[in-house]
């Protein structure tokens, strides 16, 4: 049977998808609304949540004004006891008046004045003494770091270990010398939990749902009986966000808002189970449809398998050998439907016509890096060439023969080794005698500033190596570096070439000098030119021909690394792949 009847029965037998589609699409749109409508009932209890809360906190700091008082500046600086006494006695009475004007009684039960010399008082406790320095009390400290400030802790700091200290949230505010107008003591009132936990039990967002208040540390400040357990995922979710949002998982609703008088977070939770129970009996439906349709189409598929999804497993087998590399694949005699017959002709006439192509392309990159590395080193400037001859001209005019012998002799092997035709790689060991010979007629030529020194490891000898490179690169160092230092009477420059076999098979090579140097802005911006591989005139010239040459040569199995100092000199390191083969891909 063709394929487009196969396509055809297949159409047939999944008619049934669009009562599916239709099912959850309603589905999705009943959740949606659920989910909305309860969204904003929770937005809306916890707005309420805020403003009782407010409310307190607010109340509760309108009595910080009392903290510029005289009565409690008098009783913090009293030096004697008699003045405490009488400053307490005022105290106590000052207290009893902000109890008579405050409609806040309900659930303030302590009001206390605590100096930083040790004495306090309070409503509850009278006069005493802190039972260890003021300094010691991690709350106080926190007031009196920001003195201009009201601050409300979640917690209070037990002063004389009386239960109800434990039940309280305070709000305090420093308390200035009236004379100096620095710190010396604090006000704080203590506010009762339990009346905040009464407004959070009322302010239920569902039947089982839970409002909670956190501090900036993701504790809950009121916990209360059967308090909802947050995943430590969504408490972090709400610290992070810090202002407001809404966080669905498959247990709760969170929806949450900062209160910005105290940094403090109310959330306010609703199970799952609320606000989905209207939508799970269609939830219910419409799975028992998908497992419907899932079954009809395991049936089809075990009964077409065989006849249709064989042969194509087959060909998928055989495409994905072949993407990862292997173009040998055998592609098989297939008989049965006439579309995947002709599929496993083009896939075969495919796989040869890309095996042919790959080896045009292979052989065509080949000459490509051969001919621009031929190219590359076809720029290699010769004009040192004139400047010898004229040396060795000079010498024999001023009848320095063998001076004028030795520069030609070196020159002449200089060239031999230069202009080798169809080598573009050589032994090393003949790149370093080629690099010697350039030395050595610069020394000859630059005698009274130039010395040199080749170090070079005998395993590194018979390493391939693209020919020209080292001369380049110290060509560079004896015109930008040596002949551009003034050198005191009997010193010169030096140039060294040090040659060795480090761990991972790696051929390290340093050019070394001891001329001017460079600043570090003047390295960097020659990295950067080196690194494009923009060849124009100038300093950098010689370097950039050399990264690209090596790059053409190993591509990224190489590395060329500058380190100069001013006044000190520089240093090329060269790192690459050391090897003896033969066939160096060129």
């Amino acid at each position: 049977m063709p394929l487009k009847r196969m396509i055809a029965l297949l159409v047939v037998l999944f008619s049934l998808l669009p009562s599916l589609v239709m099912n959850l699409f309603a589905y999705r749109v009943a959740a949606g609304q659920a989910e909305e409508r309860v969204s904003v009932q929770v937005s809306q209890t916890a707005q309420h949540v805020n403003s009782e809360l407010n409310m307190v906190i607010n109340e509760a700091s309108r009595l910080m004004n009392y903290s510029s008082s005289y009565t409690i500046s008098n009783f913090l600086s009293s030096s004697t006891p008699e003045a405490r006494y009488e400053n307490a006695k005022a105290l106590g009475e000052l207290f009893s008046i902000i109890r008579q004007t405050q409609s806040s009684n309900s659930y303030i039960l302590d009001m206390s004045v605590i100096g930083i010399n040790g004495r306090c008082f309070s409503e509850r406790n009278g006069y005493f003494n802190l039972e260890r320095p003021f300094e010691s009390y991690e709350d106080f400290q926190t007031v009196v770091s920001l003195p201009r400030t009201v601050h409300v802790q979640g917690s209070a700091q037990s002063l004389r270990g009386q239960p109800w200290e434990d039940n309280a949230l305070t709000v305090s505010a420093a308390v200035f010398k009236i004379s100096t107008n620095e710190v010396c003591g604090l006000l704080r009132v203590s506010v009762s939990k339990d009346f905040i936990v009464d407004i959070l039990k009322n302010a239920k967002p569902s039947p089982g749902g839970q409002t909670l208040v956190m501090d900036g540390s993701g504790v809950d400040l009121f916990p209360s009986q059967g308090s909802v357990r947050l995943s430590s995922g969504t408490v972090r979710h709400i610290l992070e966000d810090g202002t407001s949002g809404t966080i669905k998982s498959n247990q709760a609703l969170v929806v949450y808002t900062e209160l910005p008088s105290t940094g403090w977070t109310i959330v306010s939770v609703a199970p799952t189970s609320e606000v989905f129970s209207s939508v799970y009996q269609l939830r219910a439906s419409t799975v028992l449809m998908v497992l419907v349709s899932i079954l009809l189409i395991v049936a089809v598929n075990i009964l077409l398998s065989s006849y249709i999804a064989h042969p194509i497993s087959q060909l998928k087998s055989l495409m994905r050998s072949a993407t990862s590399g292997n173009l040998d694949v055998e592609i098989p005699e297939i008989h049965g439907q006439v579309e995947i017959e002709e599929v496993y002709r083009s896939f075969a006439a495919l796989l040869r016509e890309t095996k042919n192509l790959l080896a045009r392309i292979v052989e065509e990159q080949k000459n490509l890096k051969k001919a621009e590395l031929t190219a590359l080193q076809s720029q290699i400037n010769p004009h040192f060439l004139y400047n010898t001859l004229d040396s060795a001209v000079w010498a024999a005019e001023s009848n320095k023969n063998e001076e004028a012998v030795d520069l030609i002799a070196s020159l002449s092997d200089f060239y031999r080794l230069s202009l080798r035709s169809g080598m573009d790689v050589i032994p090393f060991e003949t790149e370093v005698n080629h690099v010697s010979c350039y030395l050595h007629i610069m020394q000859m030529r630059y005698q009274d500033i130039l010395s040199y020194h080749v170090d070079v490891a005998p395993e590194t000898l018979r390493a391939r190596f693209p020919k020209i490179i080292l001369q380049p690169i110290v060509e560079n160092a004896i015109y930008h570096g040596i002949k551009n230092r003034r050198y005191r009477r009997g010193e010169t420059g030096h140039v060294e070439v040090r040659a060795r076999k480090i761990p991972e098979n790696l051929l390290e090579i340093t050019v070394s000098d001891t001329g001017i140097g460079m600043s570090p802005e003047a390295l960097a911006a020659l990295s950067r030119k080196i690194d494009e591989g923009v060849l124009r005139s100038g300093q950098s010239y010689g370097l950039i021909n050399v990264n690209m040459r090596l790059r053409l040569m190993f591509g990224e199995g190489y590395t060329l690394t500058l380190r100069s100092q001013e006044g000190c000199g520089t240093q090329v390191i060269i790192r690459v792949p050391l090897t003896e083969e033969e066939d160096n891909g060129l």
